[in-house]
């Protein structure tokens, strides 16, 4: 009869091959508060089951909730935006991009992050970041978030909840790079006032770093890479000065930080959530070298804009 009061904030949901992670988080004061941050195992059970499960035992009911797309099941391509009406783009992104996906154009969904136009010389065409995902994904997770009868308003990309981590860092007005490493590599993301306005993914991954005998060779190639996205971003956004690099923190991030130093022109920092976020007890952000392991849920939570439309 009385419907229940939705909590405040969102809680990011995140499904991988052995466990379920969780973050929720809360806005409004000087610092964004987190207040839950768990892995639950999966034991070999489908989304529906581990979701069952985590909101029972966390108490999960009344949030809204927010997920990702796993890498490998969308593409992100930055293209020419078509200078068509608002309500035409979307249709005319996925004929722009058709030729350019691993997977047939008729089993996308396309969503659009517009890439600001602001710090760009004048007469350059606008730019945009189209993604494109397997659609049958994309309805799996959606209906488990129903089966579980969990509210499920946004599905994610890592890209965007970088992006919403490196807003936490920025200066008004200037550039921030942002470099942190996953699974799958590591991810390169240019931001300004809370906006993502490049990135670039380099083959480098979790398990390279943490091998001795591969870790010299990939501080060069990320050296290398990170260097040309920078002059890259210098002639694409020449009126927007970059203010420094920040790296996720990681059990190698201090010998690559010291590499980088004295390579790139710009200072060369590690990214240390705690002094964003407001954590309380939880103490994987008490140790900067373990929070890489945090970033997506923790910024997928992060969110602060509108859900956006559903997809075409």
């Amino acid at each position: 009869m009385f419907k229940r009061r939705e909590q405040p904030g969102w809680l990011a949901i995140v499904p991988r091959k052995q466990c379920v992670e969780f973050a929720h988080v809360v806005r409004g004061g000087e610092r964004p508060v987190l207040t839950l941050l768990e892995s639950t195992a999966r034991a070999g059970n489908s989304d529906t089951e581990a979701l069952l499960r985590a909101r029972k035992a966390l108490k999960l009911q009344n949030y809204r909730c927010t997920t990702w797309v796993e890498p490998g099941s969308y593409q992100m391509i930055q293209v020419a935006k078509p200078k068509v009406p608002d309500i035409e783009l979307r249709a005319a992104l996925r004929w722009s991009v058709k030729d350019s996906l691993d997977f047939p154009v008729e089993q996308a969904m396309i969503d659009v992050l517009p890439i600001p136009t602001d710090g760009m010389p004048p007469g350059r065409d606008a730019m945009a970041l189209v993604i494109a995902a397997k659609r049958q994904p994309l309805a799996d997770r959606v209906q488990a978030f129903q089966h579980a009868n969990m509210s499920l308003q946004v599905i994610d990309v890592l890209e965007a909840a970088q992006r919403n981590i490196a807003a936490l860092f920025e200066t008004r007005d200037r550039g921030l790079a942002m470099l942190a490493f996953h699974e799958n590599g590591g991810l390169l993301t240019f931001t300004r006032n809370g906006e993502l306005y490049g990135l670039r993914h380099i083959d480098a991954d979790l398990a390279t770093l943490a091998n001795p005998e591969q870790r010299e060779s990939a501080f060069e190639r990320i050296g290398l890479e990170l260097q040309r996205s920078l002059d890259g971003f210098d002639r694409q956004f020449s009126q927007v000065p970059l203010q420094r690099v920040l790296v996720a923190g990681h059990p190698a991030t201090e010998a690559l930080c010291n590499y980088l130093k004295d390579n790139i022109y710009l200072p060369v920092e590690v990214a240390d959530l705690a002094t964003v976020i407001e954590a309380g007890p939880y103490s994987p952000l008490s140790e900067v070298h373990e929070q890489w392991a945090w970033y997506v849920p923790i910024g997928m939570a992060l969110r602060v804009e509108d859900p956006p439309k559903a997809a075409a």
